[in-house]
């Protein structure tokens, strides 16, 4: 398997990722509870697909300000029927963008594998992000269980995946991060604080 375009891959297969499987809501409800999301905190998922931390973020009654950014028009669409008042923007985390609020939270789950310019995606997040702000990457699969997955499946990045902590570590000081945390154990699980 190769995607060779981001954009086209996921407007075409938008259907096939509309499913949240019980898994990944737990592994959404632990990271909801890992970063302290409550009431009120203003939350951008990037590389949103079609709602799948929003559906639980929507479980739990929580009153946020809630922004999904996607790449596929198809995705936000799925999203938006799901949820009619999701705010929905069309963008590419991977190239600099620009947005007019900034967030307690912005989270990246189950999609870090698809960007490639990790130095845009820190600084993006850096600028919309409030101080004291937390930058998350989470996947329901560790490292080395994506690594067989992708195996699995026939698809090589040609590049890790997941990135390692080195790296992670080398972005978080070069934009000014704090607060870096990394796990790998049930889940892979990364954030930051500005």
């Amino acid at each position: 398997m190769d995607i060779k375009n981001q954009k086209e891959y996921f407007n075409e297969t938008y259907e096939s990722w509309k499913e949240v499987s019980n898994e990944k809501s737990r592994i959404v409800n632990k990271t909801i509870n890992k970063l302290g999301i409550s009431e009120g905190d203003s939350f951008l998922d990037v590389a949103s697909g079609t709602g799948v931390f929003y559906a639980v973020l929507k479980q739990l009654s929580l009153n946020n300000y809630y922004v999904a950014l996607d790449i596929s028009e198809n995705m936000l669409a799925e999203l938006k029927s799901l949820y009619p008042e999701a705010t929905t923007i069309c963008g590419d985390f991977d190239k600099e963008i620009r947005l007019e609020d900034k967030f307690d939270y912005i989270i990246i789950f189950n999609s870090i594998p698809h960007f490639e310019n990790l130095d845009m995606v820190f600084s993006n997040a850096s600028r919309h992000l409030k101080v004291e702000g937390v930058f998350a990457i989470v996947h329901s699969r560790t490292r080395e269980g994506l690594k067989q997955h992708h195996k699995n499946i026939g698809y090589s990045l040609g590049r890790d995946a997941i990135p390692s902590d080195i790296t992670l570590y080398e972005l978080v000081e070069r934009y000014e991060f704090k607060d870096c945390v990394v796990t790998d154990e049930d889940f892979f699980y990364f954030s930051c604080k500005k």
